[in-house]
């Protein structure tokens, strides 16, 4: 059997390799329809293949798991993990399994399937095999063969499971509401081919409560340090907003509260050559741990109010060079600039949102001291870092803020938020 697979795949590869253009249309579309059954087909095996993997536990004894297996043949991250994920499942769902090995549908489909039985199975606390689980396997196999999308089977799923929600007024009466389960709490997320990170999340109506209540707070419009109307959508508000929950939520892990420094420790690489002036250089954009490559604006940013470690490596990716953790705002030296500035001294933002800005940057000998910094809430600071507009410490030991060309140009300098009255000076005081 084994060796009548090898031979099989053989054969179809060297098919496909030199497979020719057809002449007519007819031949050509029969052509692209082999092509697909092969191609699901592959898609099947290599489920299998996936499952039996890790079943008997090959991965392991290699000193690998089961992704980086399929990695180091040559599969992407996404295809890898439909392929655990589908080998996992083809084990519990025989009708999914028999389309796979026919070629009737491809990975993708087979996918959205058995995430689908999934989602209907734990939301309805039903086990696999179950009348329930068979019939929703059906169903959303129906949909795959009708030509649905992926999204649509999703959406089918979430239907039959929303009809088939156990009644907590039924038989048990201590069973908790499926929308107030803490246990279904799920969040996923994942990089983009742009780099961006995109994620999803199903959450018990209590902390969805309490995630709408902090966003909806968070987000609403606040006119420009020049007075002009707040230019963001709603939905970039609410993606601010959100940023701002997340850097409070660190602050607040730290050692003084919502005053203290954040808590979160930045791992970032440095590609770097030898120099005989200093021993490294950099060669090279610098990789967060998570969420790969970063410009130096985004590096700078993340110095401000985040531990930064830098470690330089060779091009064998060996360390060469490790750097102490940039200096932070202590809680003491914090609590006296929230002292001074009171909120975000562009916006005024409350200061529980806000990061300390280096205003002359730490990489270029600033000192973390009150008279080198100000409350940035996360727009504003980006703003600094990316959009021209300056903070300057004035004579008053105050911070100022100078804005870009495009929206002053004359760039006359503004008092911060907190200091800000009916009639602004036109300097620094």
């Amino acid at each position: 059997m084994f060796d009548d697979v090898l031979e099989a795949a053989d054969r179809l590869a060297d098919a496909v390799r030199g497979c020719e253009m057809p002449a007519d249309d007819d031949a050509l579309l029969a052509v692209v329809r082999a092509a697909v059954v092969a191609r699901n087909t592959a898609d099947g095996l290599l489920a299998r293949l996936t499952g039996e993997v890790e079943c008997r536990g090959t991965a392991k004894r290699l000193g690998m798991s089961v992704r980086e297996l399929l990695r180091r043949h040559g599969c992407v991250p996404v295809v890898a993990a439909r392929a655990i994920r589908l080998g996992r499942a083809i084990a519990h769902l025989p009708a999914l399994a028999r389309h796979l090995r026919d070629g009737s549908l491809s990975g993708e489909y087979a996918d959205a399937v058995a995430r689908g039985v999934r989602h209907v199975c734990m939301r309805t606390r039903s086990p696999l095999g179950s009348k329930l689980a068979v019939d929703t396997e059906t169903a959303l196999i129906g949909h795959a063969l009708a030509g649905r999308s992926p999204v649509e089977i999703d959406d089918r799923a979430r239907a039959i499971a929303l009809g088939h929600a156990p009644d907590s007024d039924g038989g048990d009466e201590t069973a908790t509401p499926v929308a107030e389960d803490t246990t279904l709490n799920e969040v996923s997320w994942g990089q983009r081919d742009d780099g961006r990170l995109a994620g999803s999340f199903d959450l018990d109506v209590v902390a969805g409560e309490r995630l709408i209540s902090c966003i909806d707070t968070a987000s609403r419009p606040r006119p420009l340090p020049d007075g002009t109307p707040d230019p963001r959508s709603a939905a970039q508000r609410r993606a601010d907003a959100f940023v701002q929950v997340l850097e409070a939520a660190s602050r607040a892990l730290g050692v003084d509260g919502l005053v203290g420094a954040a808590k979160t420790e930045i791992l970032l690489t440095v590609p770097a050559t030898h120099s005989e002036c200093c021993g490294v250089t950099p060669a090279g954009p610098a990789h967060l741990q998570w969420m790969g490559s970063v410009s130096d604006e985004a590096v700078s940013l993340l110095s401000c109010d985040a531990s930064v470690t830098r470690m330089a490596v060779d091009v064998d990716a060996a360390p060469v060079d490790i750097s102490p953790k940039a200096r932070l705002f202590t809680g003491r030296i914090r609590k006296a600039i929230v002292a001074r500035d009171q909120s975000c001294v562009m916006c005024g933002n409350p200061a529980s949102w806000t990061d300390v800005h280096h205003i002359l940057p730490f990489s270029q000998g600033g000192a973390t001291t009150c008279d080198n910094g100000c409350l940035l809430c996360r727009t504003c600071h980006v703003a600094v870092h990316q959009h021209g507009w300056e903070i300057v410490m004035g004579p008053d030991r105050h911070p100022w803020i100078r804005p870009p060309a495009t929206v002053d140009p004359h760039r006359e300098l503004q008092p911060a938020y907190n200091r800000r009255t009916p009639r602004l000076d036109a300097m620094a005081a």
